[in-house]
Parts: structure tokens; sequence; C-alpha cells
């Protein structure tokens, strides 16, 4: 299992990525794993949408969610949120689930930039800006792992390498030097033949730097009847 062989109960773990079909195969394996194993639910908290949206279309069957209020979804697995600028308020919310939680899953770092992105287009001091919203992610991270260590579950935050804004490609604006700094275990994820998950270990308390193949990880673009 991806789950109890690589990630670090109670650590923080970073998941860095280009491709992002492969991420979501990362996620939605780790997901799966835990309910075939009947263990406790994923909190998630889906900046990016892209799992959310193949969950609710029926794309990683037998994943299956319901819209419990107009941000949040749930299943017997899993508690997803979908932020927007208040994301505190659905940190806070997701914190007093932990206890029911196996993992609680950050997707993504880039998105979260995202959200303020009309707020650093318009204002005149950029770097003044990027600085609160720097912090304001590092403080929810930071709270996220403090209560995740608690519970001794792994706190997994994914982040893409770069992207695009205004046709360019750009290196994420984030601490992913930071991050990388303070997560136990760091992680690339890429796709083989479009079927096997390709997980390199950069950093890992008890694994050597390698790369570890996972077969027939590739999500099948399948609809449950």
């Amino acid at each position: 299992m991806i789950y109890d062989s690589l990630l670090d109960s109670g650590g923080l773990n970073t998941i860095i990525y280009n491709d992002p079909y492969a991420k979501l195969c990362l996620v939605s394996s780790i997901i799966l794993e835990l309910q075939e194993e009947r263990r406790k639910k994923a909190v998630y908290i889906d900046l990016d949408t892209v799992f959310t949206a193949y969950v609710k279309a029926g794309l990683i069957p037998p994943l299956t969610i319901k819209k419990m209020e107009p941000s949040i979804y749930t299943s017997d697995i899993l508690r997803i949120y979908i932020p927007d600028e208040m994301i505190e308020l659905s940190i806070l919310d997701s914190i007093k689930y932990i206890d029911e939680a196996s993992i609680v899953i950050f997707d993504s770092i880039t998105s979260f930039y995202s959200l303020f992105y009309n707020e650093l287009e318009s204002d005149t001091s950029v770097t003044r800006e990027m600085g609160r919203i720097n912090q304001l992610l590092l403080i929810l991270l930071m709270l996220l792992l403090k209560n995740t260590s608690f519970s001794k579950i792994p706190l997994l935050l994914t982040s893409m390498i770069r992207y695009k804004r205004k046709g360019e490609w750009i290196g994420t604006p984030t601490g992913n030097r930071f991050l990388r700094s303070r997560s136990s275990v760091n992680l690339y994820v890429e796709m083989e033949n479009e079927r096997d998950l390709s997980i390199n270990v950069l950093s890992h308390p008890t694994i050597t730097p390698q790369k570890i193949i996972f077969r027939d990880k590739g999500i099948r673009i399948t609809r449950v009847n």
C-alpha cells in the first residue's frame, strides 16, 4: 500500500508533480486503499477541485459523494471541502473531523494561490500582498500539522512544480523550498505508460532516494451504472 509504505504518520508529506493526472492517480489510489482496508475517512481540502469533479462524475468507482453543504461533500470514506477566499473557515471545520480521519489531504498549494489571483493582479504592492498570502498559507498548514501530528495521521500536501499564467510557465510562488525543508517525506510523482504510477522518493525518514513503481494505478475512465 502507498499509504502504509510511503507516508509518514503524524508527519508532513509533500507530493510534487508536473503532470496533474499523475497527482490525481496518486491521491485516488491512496483513498481507494483506505476504503478497501475499511479505515477511517480521508479529509480532503480540494482547492484544485479536479478530484471532486471526477468522483461526482462517477469516474473513480466505487467512490461516491453527496453534497451536504454548498462547499462540503461526504461519503463513508471522504469528507471534501471546496474552499473559497475564506479558506480558514474550511480549515477550522476540517480540524473538528481529524479524529475520524486516516489522512488529511491539502490539494493543492498551487491552487491556494489561485484563490487570491485577482488580489495579486490588482494590488499595487504585490510583494506585500504575496507576503500576507504566504503567511496565511503557513499558518493554516501549521495548524493542520499540529492536529494531524497529535492524531498521528499523515498530512499530505500537493504542489505543482510550475504552472501556466498568462500563457507563460512560472514557478509556484510558494515556499516549495520551505515545504520540502519541513516535510519528513518528499515525493515526486509521474506516470509511466499511462497506467503505472512512478514515485521518486526524494527524502524519507526510512527509505533511501529511489524510484518505486506501482503497477496499474492509472484511472480508467468508466462510469458506474
